[in-house]
């Protein structure tokens, strides 16, 4: 059987390096200009299959383009091949509490149920890192977050337990997966870098030294949309 891998897929970066824009919030999730670095994934069919029109406003996608929903079957193509890999052999995620939502410090009330209305698009166990504890909380579909207040070694265990042997995925956001790569567990980083200049916001690799690290691209595939780089952990 061949070893579960930590894998970040589908992750948005600008040409400038970000990650997310300034000023994160209800209505810029991925912060000030950050929906550009995800314009790709929208009109996928994968990500068609996943939303449509009515969940627009529930799923914190607000500020994506409004013709970029509801398409029937979506596109095909070298964008929907990687953004369907990222969803092949996961058994669990993790993620940081900003990907889980924009409520910060103390859980004051269970109210927010994350980004994605009812169903949310995992189907599977979520492990989202915060430093509050908070019951699990199970969604329809097969989702059930779990909230880790004992660190991303903690997290990656549990994951890893839960997956039952399949890999698990790591969402975000930058701090997350800065401080897993820091550590040395990632083992394969898909990036999609998109032609979007953010100026400010939350870098990815600053001051993290990746070949150090041990990682190499392995992986180039440019589209229309963007350009798909893939890392790998030697």
């Amino acid at each position: 059987m061949a070893a579960q891998k930590l894998r970040v897929l589908s992750f948005g970066i600008s040409v400038d390096g970000y990650s997310a824009g300034p000023n994160q919030s209800l209505n810029h999730p991925l912060g000030v200009g950050g929906t550009g670095l995800m314009e790709w994934f929208f009109s996928t069919r994968t990500f068609q299959r996943m939303h449509n029109p009515e969940s627009r406003e529930t799923v914190g996608l607000a500020n994506v383009p409004e013709h970029l929903f509801g398409q029937e079957n979506g596109g095909a193509g070298i964008d929907n091949d990687f953004a369907a890999r990222g969803f092949e052999n996961v058994g669990a995620w993790i993620i940081g509490r900003n990907m889980f939502g924009p409520v910060r410090g103390p859980w004051a009330d269970e109210e927010w149920k994350g980004w994605w209305g009812g169903n949310p698009p995992y189907h599977c166990d979520v492990f989202v890192l915060t430093h509050h504890t908070r019951a699990p909380l199970t969604m329809e579909g097969g989702t059930t977050f779990h909230f880790v207040t004992d660190g991303i070694e903690a997290a990656w265990r549990r994951a890893k337990a839960a997956a039952n042997g399949k890999d698990v995925r790591l969402g975000g956001g930058v701090a997350t997966v800065r401080a897993y790569l820091q550590a040395g567990l990632v083992d394969e980083l898909h990036l999609a870098q998109s032609p979007v200049l953010l100026g400010s916001g939350e870098s990815l690799f600053s001051g993290l030294g990746l070949p150090s690290l041990g990682y190499r691209l392995v992986e180039r595939v440019p589209s229309a949309k963007t350009t798909h780089l893939v890392l790998a952990r030697s």
